[in-house]
């Protein structure tokens, strides 16, 4: 059985649909949430969600959809999360922040299982499924030239070896200086790009700051053109923009956020998912 909450269109995009169970969810108009399940359950259900645009929200709608689905006769529960919020707070960088998504897995805990979508935080109950090899596959149609794959950090390493391999490409990452939650300064940018694609790959492209930045310190290197490709686009018609105007010719990222520049499905991995 597959149940999908108030952002779980990806559920409708698996082949598994004519399984989706019919909810009711409204928010009503003092703000509060109603969740009625009225047929009964059970065996394994899947609840598909992607906490974007509004993740405080999100959080607690799963909750209650999940203590719903336990009451209806749920015998194991699954929590599939395109898009998880809160992964970049797995730990406390500044002191006295809080430990969001220590708090927020305590929220979900009524899921037997957890899988999210290149899930950036650091948790032993979050199954991570990258979808990176798909951004690769589909960069790959791409005509190419002798091109290289940069990534926003260290961590980066892990996902920007991957695509590069794909397109037989060379990586590298950008040096940058976080400022606060929002804010960074690239401090640094590989140089060897005259006349070469330049990839610049991230997990999430939120405020766009770091692809704005380092494209247009790119620009000034002669390159034969920049792409951005994300799994995770969180930015809207503005950042959208201002990331052309740096001099990005495209912008690639998955449907884990419905998004104009959603070209690539993760609708397989979640497939895969609920087939095991």
């Amino acid at each position: 059985m597959i149940v999908a909450g108030s952002n779980g269109e990806l559920a409708y995009k698996l082949r598994k649909a004519d399984e989706i169970i019919s909810i009711q969810i409204e928010k009503l108009s003092y703000g509060e949430k109603y969740i009625r399940i009225p047929s009964d359950v059970d065996g394994r259900v899947f609840f598909i969600n992607s906490f974007h645009p509004n993740p405080d929200e999100i959080l607690f709608e799963s909750r209650l959809i999940g203590e719903t689905l336990k009451e209806r006769g749920a015998d194991e529960l699954i929590g599939i999360f395109p898009y998880m919020a809160y992964s970049r707070r797995s730990r406390t960088v500044i002191y006295g922040e809080a430990k969001i998504l220590d708090v927020a897995l305590k929220i979900l805990d009524v899921f037997d299982e957890i899988y999210a979508i290149d899930f950036y935080g650091d948790s032993d109950r979050v199954k991570n499924v990258s979808a990176m090899p798909l951004i690769g596959e589909y960069l790959s149609g791409f005509d190419f030239k002798d091109p290289i794959v940069l990534g926003p950090d260290e961590i980066s390493l892990r996902w920007i070896r991957d695509v590069a391999n794909i397109l037989n490409a060379d990586y590298d990452i950008i040096k940058k200086i976080r400022i606060d939650s929002e804010n960074v300064i690239v401090s640094s940018i590989p140089t060897d790009v005259e006349g070469r694609d330049v990839i610049i790959l991230d997990d999430i492209i939120a405020t766009g700051e770091t692809v704005i930045q380092s494209a247009k310190k790119l620009r000034t290197l002669n390159p034969k053109r920049i792409v951005a490709a994300a799994t995770h686009a969180l930015f809207g018609k503005k950042v959208y923009s201002e990331i052309l105007k740096a001099g990005v010719e495209e912008i690639i990222a998955t449907d884990t956020v419905v998004n104009i520049v959603s070209k690539v499905s993760v609708a397989g991995l979640i497939e895969k998912i609920c087939s095991n």
